[in-house]
């Protein structure tokens, strides 16, 4: 399947694009305190000057302002630290700066406690003995909602905020919350049916697979979707500009980001910004942190949405976090002070080099699909979540350039052409239309890899009567291989029973004289494309999770994938399946962790490829090694021997800019058979560079 540089530009024109907006290659820095801290920190405009011109010489494009973080324990001070949130705003302003307030106005502790038994009926409400309350409001309360809007309104008229944070939106983990009136009412008004009997063990103990269970927690996202739009709503009353920002850890593909809010996919639609707290040590955590961050900015595409990223950044970690930051496509909410030499802020934050995230594109040839449906059928994350991120890790780490698919895209006109391969790992829940979407692609020429049991249900989790895997030639039989079929040896991962159709080849077998017998991967032409089969869900053993600090809950020591060698597996699948097809790749590494990420974009109006190269290969760890900070473990950085990259279609120049560099360095580009190789010089950089790739 070929792309042209025409198709590209029409994908790029038919992608979601905004006016300029100031939260796109944003840099934001915290004014001063922690959340726990006072608001007290800079008291008179003369301050208040100082630190915003501080800030903005340092390159620095919006503050975001803590402390007094559960606003509802410090009412009693709040006119004092809205005159003092003036003064900040009003000296940003003068120095361009923006303006986020972060602040958490539904939990209620200590000296909120007065206005919590004056309102006993806005805390989310147990359904079990309908008396049990616990600390955080609930969403549908119509009092509450409006308490929220009155409070948030004068802060906006009052201040003149750009954006805020809003912490804790969001419902009780615990089961049986809630059950309250307003909740119920809501819920009878829209569905037309009494609420669920959430208080019956039964019905948190089926969990995803019971499909009114999945209805009810979806109606949750919903209403935190609504609440939103009801403070949007009174906010942009004031201020039609202002922003809203959100940030989790969660992961899209986890079934757990259900817990107290709603995956990101729900959750877009009433947010404006996308962000991500990352854990502490992103160099020894790149694999998770990456992934993670794919799946980021492919949502902040196809919705058109802001994405960054929350580093805790030091001194020797500052560099690599903002590479890291480049490389991903995000903003970086940053804890360097402006005063920081070595590196200075100004000198990454106004590096003339730099994509612009707002209008570039990831230039995939790897799509892998990222199914919000079959992740909502079972809060087993080895059903779907593991086997996901396994082959996004995999990929990335190749490096490929793969991309997530958001599963909105799929049904989008043309949305799956710029694929060479999209893989389906073990994403179940497939729809007849995504189905029909699918089969166009191949036919047209693409290539379908479906892993495990992909395609065989419905949305709602009942069998599929035309599942996707017969277009496979693919029939699932009971159970899986047993261990005496599966060679010595053979790590401890199911492997379906299937039979295959007459005109499906067997690439690999598990039988040696009859491989039809226990096929492994297959293969069959539909049209002028292929389908591929894995009957195996090898991204639970490439998996890496996140690696964390012995101070940390989970944390200590470095936790390998199950199976190390499995990332090699997954790579090896995907390079024989692209075949000779042109495909971006780097040849000449010498060891894993070199990132790579390929976007569309343009420099000086001239349009190109962007490659972000940041350099991981320093990591070097084994099972049980003490997971250190940044800031007593820097990351290592081994020079890199000579690299080539292999470009698809032409490049009329190539160029190579890095920090580390005074100046660009002019790369040698030789045209070979439907490629372009670019050979970039040993040692040209030692921790990030970006290649920028002209059309012809």
């Amino acid at each position: 399947m070929t792309r042209s540089l025409a198709l590209v530009g029409l994908l790029l024109i038919a992608l979601p694009v905004h006016s300029a907006d100031w939260t796109y290659n944003m840099a934001f820095i915290q004014w001063g305190g922690s959340n726990d801290a006072d608001r007290f920190y800079t008291n008179t405009p003369e301050e208040c000057e100082a630190r915003a011109a501080a800030i903005a010489a340092a390159g620095y494009t919006a503050v975001i302002c803590s402390g007094y973080h559960f606003r509802l324990n410090w009412l009693e001070r709040d006119e004092g630290v809205r005159d003092v949130m003036r003064m900040i705003v009003d000296a940003c302003h003068r120095h361009g700066l923006k303006v986020i307030e972060h602040m958490d106005l539904t939990i209620v502790y200590y000296d909120a406690y007065p206005l919590a038994w004056a309102n006993p009926d806005w805390f989310q409400l147990h359904a079990a003995d309908m008396m049990t309350r616990h600390r955080i409001f609930c969403l549908n309360n119509p009092d509450f909602q409006r308490f929220y809007v009155d409070y948030a309104q004068q802060w906006q008229r009052e201040t003149g905020l750009d954006a805020w944070q809003m912490d804790e939106v969001s419902w009780v983990g615990g089961r049986g919350f809630c059950g309250c009136r307003w909740c119920r009412e809501k819920w009878r008004a829209e569905k037309g049916r009494d609420y669920p009997a959430i208080e019956a063990p039964g019905f948190f103990d089926a969990a995803l697979a019971d499909p009114e269970y999945r209805e009810w927690m979806q109606w949750r996202g919903k209403s935190i979707n609504d609440f939103y739009d009801v403070v949007r709503e009174g906010l942009t009353a004031i201020n039609p500009d202002v922003q809203i920002f959100d940030y989790t850890t969660a992961s899209q593909s986890s079934p757990g980001s259900w817990t107290r809010g709603a995956p990101y996919d729900v959750q877009v639609a009433s947010v404006d910004t996308i962000g991500t707290e990352l854990n502490p040590v992103p160099f020894q955590s790149y694999p998770y942190i990456a992934d993670l961050l794919a799946q980021r900015r492919a949502l902040g595409e196809a919705s058109g949405t802001t994405n960054w990223a929350k580093f805790d950044i030091t001194r020797p970690s500052a560099y690599f976090c903002w590479a890291f930051g480049r490389t991903v496509g995000h903003s970086i909410w940053w804890s360097l002070q402006p005063d920081n030499e070595d590196p200075r802020p100004q000198d990454l934050l106004n590096w003339p080099w730099q994509m612009d995230d707002q209008s570039a594109r990831l230039d995939p040839d790897i799509g892998v699909l990222l199914s919000g449906s079959t992740r909502d059928l079972d809060y087993d994350f080895d059903y779907y979540d593991t086997e996901f991120r396994g082959w996004m890790q995999a990929l990335l780490l190749g490096p490929f350039a793969a991309r997530p698919i958001i599963e909105s895209e799929l049904t989008e006109p043309g949305a799956l052409d710029r694929y060479r391969l999209i893989v389906l790992p073990n994403a179940t829940a497939i729809s007849p239309e995504q189905k029909t979407a699918l089969m166009d692609y191949v036919r047209a020429g693409g290539k379908l890899l479906l892993t495990y049991e992909a395609g065989t249900r419905n949305h709602d989790g009942t069998p599929s009567d035309d599942p996707l895997l017969t277009e496979a030639g693919v029939t699932l039989l009971e159970g899986n291989l047993s261990t005496e079929t599966l060679p010595e040896g053979w790590p401890d991962i199911p492997v379906r029973r299937v039979a295959i159709a007459e005109d499906a080849l067997v690439v690999h077998g598990f039988v040696p004289n009859d491989p039809r017998a226990a096929p492994l991967i297959t293969l069959r032409q539909v049209g002028d494309g292929e389908i591929w089969y894995a009957a195996v869900k090898g991204g639970k053993l490439a998996y890496e999770t996140s690696q964390l600090p012995g101070n940390y809950a989970r944390g200590g020591g470095y936790k390998p994938p199950l199976v190390p060698e499995a990332i090699g597996g997954i790579q090896d699948v995907a390079a024989q399946i692209l075949g000779d097809a042109p495909h971006f790749s780097v040849e000449g590494l010498e060891a894993t962790g070199l990132l790579a990420t390929v976007y569309r974009a343009e420099r000086d109006g001239r349009p190109a490829r962007c490659i972000h190269l940041l350099n991981c290969t320093g990591r070097s760890l084994r099972e049980g090694d003490e997971i250190a900070f940044d800031h007593d473990n820097p990351p290592p950085m081994p020079p890199l021997p000579q690299l080539t990259l292999r470009l698809p279609g032409g490049v009329a120049e190539a160029v190579l800019a890095t920090p580390e560099r005074p100046e660009p360095l002019t790369l040698t580009a030789v045209a070979a058979e439907s490629v372009t190789m670019v050979t970039i010089p040993a040692e040209s950089f030692s921790t990030y560079a970006v290649v920028w790739a002209y059309d012809e």
